[in-house]
């Protein structure tokens, strides 16, 4: 483990290890009688945790548009002062 660089190539190791042991496990007769369905379902639960793991480093990696939010903060700023001004015209 020491010798992966970095903490994507540590979990996907750790994802391989895990799916190993469960593959080797069910092979070995040691999970009982379960039905190699089962097993294949948790192999897939396990590529959609790691699907998802990406996601949430892309997601991490890539800035945020730097205008988009300044243009973000700028119209909730206007909203603020803008709609409680609307909203008594509205009512009235």
């Amino acid at each position: 483990l020491q010798k992966a660089r970095g903490p994507h190539a540590k979990a996907q190791m750790a994802m391989g290890w895990l799916q190993e042991f469960l593959i080797r496990e069910h092979l070995d007769g040691s999970l009982g009688e379960v039905h190699s369905a089962i097993v294949s379902r948790l192999v897939q639960f396990l590529s959609d945790g790691m699907l998802a793991y990406n996601q949430a480093r892309q997601i991490m990696y890539i800035p945020f548009p730097f205008p988009h939010a300044q243009l973000s903060a700028f119209f909730t700023c206007v909203m603020v002062v803008a709609v409680p001004f609307l909203m008594d015209q509205y009512t009235n």
